[in-house]
């Protein structure tokens, strides 16, 4: 079984061997490089995601869709572990690069957004949208606005549109803090 490295995704490795040199990951757009040996496949959930995931639906579910005093939270806990440079939006970038959440993350500053590509979270996310849970629990959403409102010191609105293997996360000022 070849698992890969960065979403997880399983393929037997008879079928691995039959890809062709141009194939990427179904789930986040790696290459075929980026799958690793495995004994056996992965029978069910990591445990540490599937914690995750009950207190994201179950806050879901007890706040409603108005959650996001919630989630903001969580990305300003994460932005007290990023070293704040002249670009907030590269500064987060670089963390979540470094801490191998992703492969790569381009950011427009002048514009106010993110460009994630293969991340390590895309298939929990979308499993989540199929729950019916916004996904207001991104954590390069929540920390990039957390790390711009304090650089800035306004309130950012968060859109997110899909990319190629990943999403494009846009931010606009909506109030002074």
């Amino acid at each position: 079984m070849k698992i890969c490295r960065i979403c997880g995704y399983q393929i037997p490795e008879g079928e691995f061997n039959l890809l062709e040199d141009g194939w990427v990951c179904p789930r986040c757009g790696v290459g075929k490089e980026e799958l690793q040996d495995s004994a056996e496949p992965l029978g069910g959930r990591d445990p540490l995601m599937l914690i995750f995931r009950a207190m994201t639906v179950g806050l879901w579910r007890v706040l409603g869709n108005g959650s996001q005093g919630v989630t903001r939270e969580m990305g300003s806990v994460i932005a007290d572990n990023i070293r704040h440079g002249d670009d907030p939006l590269k500064s987060a970038a670089d963390y979540f690069i470094e801490h191998g959440f992703a492969a790569s993350i381009s950011t427009d500053t002048e514009n106010f957004a993110l460009n994630v590509k293969n991340c390590s979270f895309y298939g929990f996310c979308c499993s989540l949208e199929e729950d019916g849970v916004l996904l207001s629990t991104c954590p390069y959403a929540n920390t990039a606005a957390a790390v711009l409102e304090r650089t800035t010191g306004y309130r950012y609105r968060i859109k997110r549109n899909k990319g190629d293997h990943g999403h494009i996360i846009e931010f606009s000022r909506i109030s002074k803090k």
